[in-house]
């Protein structure tokens, strides 16, 4: 990923430098604006790499989509019902990492919309199935 990065850079650089017009020299202007659009070419690629790291790792991934499921309930006005969908994950995974990021989403779940009580129940349980693991 990181070649193809680096070649279209370099591709994408060297035509902008090649269609130039040869009879007059590029301005500061002229090279300050090919060297903003690079950086945003540059920025784009990193984009792009960051979302496939993400993608091609599972644990990554599940993370990221509970975090995404949560925003979408929160933008409907309804985050408490983003518990559920947590809670599953609770049940259905056994994975330490993806247990670990489901328990603290909840707990700030729970605390945020005035289940603190419950908040602190589920964060004391994902921290004694932690120092299980550990020993």
């Amino acid at each position: 990923m990181r070649m193809l990065k680096t070649l279209t850079i370099v591709t994408t650089a060297s035509f902008l430098l090649i269609s130039a017009p040869a009879a007059r020299a590029q301005s500061i202007d002229d090279l300050a604006l090919m060297q903003t659009f690079l950086e945003i070419m540059q920025d784009y690629f990193g984009i792009i790499e960051s979302t496939h790291e993400v993608a091609s790792n599972p644990e990554m991934a599940a993370i990221m989509q509970m975090q995404k499921i949560q925003e979408v309930y929160e933008e409907r006005g309804n985050k408490a019902e983003s518990v559920d969908v947590l809670l599953q994950v609770l049940e259905d995974s056994n994975n330490q990492t993806i247990r670990n990021a489901a328990y603290m989403l909840l707990g700030d779940t729970l605390k945020e919309t005035g289940r603190a009580d419950d908040a602190l129940e589920y964060l004391q349980q994902g921290l004694a199935e932690n120092i299980r693991a550990a020993d």
